[in-house]
């Protein structure tokens, strides 16, 4: 097996040296017999046992007659971990395409295709946006009341629930790619507000009082929240005059937000977004399947589609 595994090894290297392509071509030639249960006919692999045991010997002589005498298992067994280590890559690149992680979906451990976690950072409660050690723990829709959360397209067979924060820079980032998987595909689509950077309801209370005065509005209100500057987020004026531009009664809105019913409310939808023990925001369930962090756009549609099962 040592001819398939320099085969492998001096391709690569062949891109920079006209003699290692040399060796590719024998390598080859090598590996297309011994896949036919033939012996090499170019020698080549006594000239790479040659080189390698020649580079040994000048270090230990013991080591030399030990390389010498298993040459041939130790053949076979770097012939397995490279094919090991080929798997595992394909795995990754896999896992990298349909969960955003080369090691499973939510999983935080180092990508080299993501090297700083992006895919899995979020806004956690009363901090700044960090990474979750395990985020989908216990992450669940199970026994959670849907029914007073903001809902798009009711009642269709595909299901997308959202837990976001204006102010998370992780929900923005996430939220257009969201809102054009609603446009495309036409999802039930559930959103849940939750301000994990502020130590106020306010906004949340406004587009309670938003959504059941006009839902078109209220969706119209989302989508200008994401976008603005985070530092109109926390300016009464602004939002009163979102309110007014969107074509609704600011101060009706206004009342609303502060009258204690509606205090009560909002509080059973906080409740509810906590059962789910979302770790941070963007928390993103497609048919029930938690995602944590702001994935790419394919990997909310392939599990939208139903194109992939999970590999963990």
């Amino acid at each position: 097996m040592l001819c398939i595994v320099s085969f492998i090894v001096l391709s690569i290297l062949g891109i920079f040296s006209a003699s290692n392509r040399q060796l590719a071509r024998e390598a080859l030639d090598c590996v297309l017999r011994r896949v036919t249960l033939r012996p090499c006919n170019t020698g080549f692999d006594e000239k790479i046992k040659a080189k390698i045991l020649g580079v040994v010997i000048t270090r230990s002589e013991a080591g030399a007659r030990f390389l010498n005498r298993h040459f041939e298992l130790l053949s076979w067994v770097a012939f397995f971990l490279l094919l090991g280590s080929s798997v595992m890559a394909v795995r990754g690149v896999y896992l990298f395409y349909v969960t955003g992680s080369c090691n499973g979906l939510n999983n935080s451990a180092f990508c080299v295709f993501d090297p700083t976690g992006q895919n899995n950072q979020v806004s956690t409660l009363g901090q700044t946006c960090s990474l979750s050690d395990n985020p989908e723990r216990g992450v669940t829709l199970k026994n959670v009341d849907l029914s007073d959360w903001p809902v798009l397209n009711a009642g269709a067979s595909n299901q997308i629930v959202m837990v976001g924060c204006y102010a998370c820079d992780y929900t923005r980032k996430v939220y257009p790619s969201i809102r054009a998987l609603v446009q495309k595909y036409r999802p039930e689509f559930r959103f849940g507000e939750y301000q994990v950077k502020e130590q106020t309801d306010l906004l949340t209370r406004v587009g309670y009082c938003v959504y059941h005065a006009d839902p078109e509005k209220y969706w119209a209100m989302n989508d200008v929240l994401f976008t603005t500057e985070k530092a109109n987020l926390d300016d009464p004026s602004y939002v009163h005059q979102l309110l007014a531009s969107l074509g609704l009664d600011a101060n009706q809105i206004e009342t609303c937000a502060s009258d204690p019913q509606t205090q009560t409310r909002v509080e059973k939808l906080l409740n509810e977004i906590r059962r789910t023990n979302f770790p941070g925001t963007p928390t993103i369930f497609i048919n029930g399947v938690p995602m944590v962090g702001p994935k790419p756009y394919r990997v909310y549609a392939i599990q939208l589609e139903g194109l992939f099962y999970w590999m963990k």
